[in-house]
């Protein structure tokens, strides 16, 4: 095996052992986090009571159930299991383990792809259609509403249309956001989707990619 094989291993080595050890780390973190809500959500709340910000209590309070921190800790365990097969397989020079990692981040760039392309259109077909946390905090990002010429004026409309701090029912409609969502959304997914895309896909390329360079060198090597 010449030198040029022996740098381009190495270097799609240390790709892997530092995309992944990342990745593993925030995994560790959000796994800490779930199993957190899961076992006493009344701390995590008096937290963020402390933090003093006020987003945070709008949307985080609630969101702080049994489900969320089971599916959190779920997630953040097989991204690890996935990001430890790049890692301990760049590392051993694992063919099995490098195979294995290559076809499941292909397989990831897939369903994030599929996953952003439905909610994405179901976004600009059908717009903010209830007033779930994930509502609320598209409102806030984008500082917008909905109803602002659809609300009646018996009722209130939701506190997201007035920001963080009419939650969780002191919006009124001389408060709310003047932008309308489904234009504001329609306008940032038209500059932002391709290159979303873009990055996903060459992200996810470059790790397959790095772990298929480690196994070929481990095949040249044992040639040679």
């Amino acid at each position: 095996m010449d030198k040029r094989t022996t740098k381009t291993s190495k270097g799609a080595a240390w790709i892997l052992w530092i995309v992944n050890f990342i990745v593993m780390f925030v995994c560790i973190l959000t796994i800490a986090f779930g199993l957190w809500i899961i076992s006493s959500p009344s701390t995590i709340s008096s937290v963020i009571d402390a933090s003093g910000s006020s987003t945070m209590k709008a949307l985080l309070q609630d969101m702080l159930t049994l489900q969320v921190g089971i599916a959190l800790t779920a997630i953040a365990i097989f991204l690890f299991c996935v990001c430890f097969m790049g890692f301990y397989g760049a590392f051993t020079r694992s063919p099995f383990l490098l195979f294995m990692y290559s076809a499941l981040v292909l397989l990831l760039l897939l369903l994030e792809c599929a996953l952003l392309y439905y909610f994405s259109s179901n976004l600009v077909e059908k717009g903010l259609q209830d007033d779930g946390q994930w509502t609320h905090a598209m409102r806030l990002a984008f500082k917008c509403c909905e109803h602002n010429t659809s609300i009646p004026d018996t009722k209130k409309p939701p506190w997201s249309c007035c920001g963080p701090d009419a939650y969780p029912d002191n919006c009124t409609s001389a408060q709310m956001f003047k932008k309308d969502c489904h234009a504001s959304i329609v306008s940032w997914l038209e500059r932002y989707q391709l290159p979303i895309y873009t990055s996903l896909a060459v992200l996810h390329v470059v790790l397959s990619s790095c772990s298929f360079v480690r196994r070929s060198s481990l095949t040249s090597r044992s040639y040679s």
